[in-house]
């Protein structure tokens, strides 16, 4: 029995099957199955139901998951508390959502490279939603979010809060006295889609003021948001320091509707069981190099 059995063990049961864990430890599928065989020859037990299409667990294989956790996140622990982080080696996958992407990202990313040299960085940028099913998945090791998100097992570190505004092109003519919810069904929304944490909030604004939504356009991307709302096209609601000098400059007009959505919150993400050493780094470095605001204390 060795750590790598014991690994390929570990990911065969998170990730619910032999392809996924093979793609997961750059690996074959054929690898795999024989780590898995050989294990199973020096415990003389069958750690998984071959009647089963899925990678069910015997009974003896859910004993063996508890023990390959443990000794995962020790020998994890090992590598990061022992070992010299600047000769730590391996893939972590960092997933953010386009905002973090476009603001302070480049930023983690170079501390990243500075203090682990000869770790890979996999960056990758999606909505809210999708985001949090490929970290439920095991596709990602980190993930920046609006949150908090409170499920169990999830480990949360604040990293401050974004100001959105709602906004439109003055060419659109919108009035600029104070308006309500219920006034912005005049005119065509432009939002995120409905992967986007956002646009749960503004639904339930909505709702709150016992308003409907109007005509409406969805895409998945902030920046193409903006370039429709400076077009006239309709309002929006976008964070409001990325596009200060568009208000400035008269492309974009802040509205002023009431009442107001509170700020959005972000945090990193990361499961409390994970055994990637560095989740919990980067987490923190991240809270070091976000340019939002007002950070509070860990959620767990």
């Amino acid at each position: 029995m060795t750590l790598k059995q014991l690994e390929t063990f570990y990911w065969v049961c998170r990730l619910g099957g032999f392809a996924a864990a093979a793609r997961h430890l750059h690996s074959t599928q054929s690898a795999v199955s024989m780590r898995i065989q050989d294990l199973e020859s020096s415990l003389g037990v069958p750690l998984f139901d071959r009647n089963q299409r899925s990678a069910r667990l015997t009974a003896k294989g859910q004993d063996l998951i508890q023990y390959a956790e443990r000794l995962m996140s020790v020998a994890s622990e090992i590598r990061h508390r022992v070992g010299d982080p600047k000769v730590l080696s391996g893939t972590v996958r960092l997933g953010v959502t386009e905002f973090v992407a476009v603001t302070w990202l480049p930023a983690l990313v170079a501390a990243i490279n500075e203090n682990y040299p000869d770790i890979a960085l996999e960056l990758d940028v999606d909505l809210t939603l999708t985001q949090l099913r490929k970290l439920q998945n095991g596709d990602l090791d980190v993930a920046v979010l609006p949150g908090p998100i409170e499920e169990p097992g999830l480990t949360n570190v604040p990293l401050g809060s974004v100001e959105f505004a709602w906004m439109a092109s003055p060419k659109l003519g919108v009035p600029r006295e104070r308006l309500t919810p219920r006034d912005l069904h005049a005119w065509p929304l432009l939002t995120l889609t409905h992967d986007s944490n956002l646009h749960k909030l503004m639904a339930k604004w909505f709702e709150a003021s016992n308003a409907t939504i109007g005509r409406a356009s969805a895409c998945n991307s902030i920046g193409v948001l903006a370039a429709l709302t400076m077009a006239g096209l309709g309002v929006s609601y976008l964070p409001h320091e990325r596009f200060t000098r568009d208000i400035s400059d008269g492309r974009l007009q802040v509205l002023d509707i009431a009442p107001k959505l509170p700020d959005l919150e972000y945090f990193a993400i990361f499961e409390k069981r994970q055994i990637q050493p560095l989740s919990q780094t980067i987490a923190q470095l991240a809270r070091q190099y976000s340019t939002f605001k007002n950070s509070s204390p860990s959620r767990s």
